[in-house]
């Protein structure tokens, strides 16, 4: 009763620990629901053995927390004031997690709060805050599309041949299963083109089961997925399009990252693109009633925006972008960067014909593993320059559908004139 008093004397709640509940399963995403009363949010926390969190509510009133993974214990009057001068005081902000109505950070050894600092260091890193309400209403972004397998249809019924082609790159055969399972639910009707690496006869194996009437080819390892795509774009076997969707099996395990990172990255990019239920029958009707855009990607991996700077969106890149950049006709003076991170879109072919006519493929090296700084990571930065210089315009998509008026950022001075397509 003092307690409680004591509580209600000094305006908060007490805050609540949660210890891992289910066993050795570190390195995975578990998901938690705390209503309050100014908020009611799916939270996504990575999980690890030895690594608890402690879930502080903001003001007077309490939180009810529900989730199969942790253990929740309430804390006492004493503990929940340290708590609170804790979180006050000692933490910067990727740090923790703040809602309306509460807040969220790990305790326990270094080096397990450092799962939790890194899980909220990536994605800050990308610019993208992982959304756990929509990941609880689509949870294919956290668990894939996996569950969905036996029922992938296959290659839409149409007659003559197909508007849309669908080009995927493949390098992690375990990727395959998000990738066919955000196809299977397509009902646009399109052709398939896989591209993968020597070695892959089970991914192939896979493919052919999935949707036998894929066109796969298998080229050397180089330029990762950009390579690939410019060796089609190039030799013309895209041409026969009106739209092409660009994806690829991305997992971005390098630079010390945690395998679900890439997991969901790749998931939302899918989801963004073809996943969300009706989506790809929206881009394709707004590609058909604006013949002004020449390409869509997703809207949380459009960069730079205001939270994810220019400099960060250059990173090493910078000195090739503005040359690539200078070679399809944009001065340096006047290039102003705006591209989709993760090189998954939606574009006319014809609106990379200033970049197709620079004949890259040919120069990317051989694969040396790094991180950034490539030609292939400028590349991947001056793909939608090459549409604006075609004379075309760029569209945000994702599961509300397909925005065209508003960008983060002009990618040309618009003061002055562009080439004329």
């Amino acid at each position: 009763m003092t307690m409680v008093m004591r509580t209600a004397v000094l305006g908060f709640q007490r805050a609540y620990r949660l210890t891992p509940d289910r066993g050795p399963r570190d390195d995975v995403v578990s998901q938690l629901r705390i209503e309050g009363a100014a908020s009611s949010k799916t939270v996504l926390l990575p999980y690890a053995v030895g690594l608890d969190y402690l879930v502080v509510p903001t003001g007077t009133a309490d939180v009810a927390i529900t989730g199969r993974d942790f253990r929740a214990e309430r804390l006492g009057f004493l503990p929940s004031l340290w708590a609170r001068l804790r979180l006050a005081f000692l933490y910067k902000k990727h740090k923790y997690l703040k809602y309306d109505g509460f807040s969220i950070f790990s305790v326990g050894p270094k080096p397990k709060r450092k799962h939790f600092t890194r899980f909220n260091q990536d994605t800050m890193n990308v610019g993208v805050v992982i959304d756990g309400d929509l990941v609880a209403n689509n949870p294919e972004l956290l668990f894939g599309w996996e569950a969905h397998r036996g029922a992938r249809s296959r290659m839409v019924e149409h007659s003559g041949p197909n508007a849309t082609g669908i080009v995927a790159h493949i390098y992690y055969e375990d990727t395959w299963d998000d990738i066919s399972g955000a196809l299977g639910s397509l009902t646009v009707p399109f052709d398939l083109i896989v591209t993968t690496v020597p070695g892959r006869e089970r991914l192939i194996d896979a493919i052919r089961r999935d949707f036998p009437d894929a066109e796969i080819e298998v080229m050397e390892n180089r330029g990762r997925d950009i390579r690939p795509f410019l060796v089609l774009l190039e030799r013309g076997r895209l041409d026969r399009y009106r739209y092409v969707c660009k994806v690829h099996g991305k997992k971005s395990i390098d630079g010390g990252r945690k395998p679900y990172m890439g997991a969901i990255w790749r998931r939302r990019l899918l989801f963004d693109l073809l996943g969300a239920p009706g989506l790809a029958n929206t881009i394709v009707d707004m590609f058909e009633r604006d013949p002004s855009i020449g390409m869509i990607g997703p809207r949380s991996y459009r960069l730079p925006r205001e939270d994810y700077s220019e400099e960060l969106s250059f990173s090493a890149n910078r000195p090739m972008v503005l040359e690539l950049a200078e070679k399809i006709g944009v001065p340096r003076d006047r290039f102003r960067l705006d591209f989709f991170g993760g090189t998954m879109f939606w574009v006319r072919p014809e609106a990379l014909k200033p970049l197709r006519d620079l004949h890259l493929s040919s120069a990317i090296p051989e694969e040396r593993g790094l991180l950034d700084g490539s030609l292939g990571h400028a590349i991947e930065r001056v793909f939608s320059t090459s549409v604006l210089v075609a004379g075309y315009k760029l569209a945000n998509s994702d599961d509300t559908g397909v925005s065209n008026g508003q960008k983060p950022r002009p990618a040309l001075d618009e003061a002055a004139p562009v080439h004329p397509r």
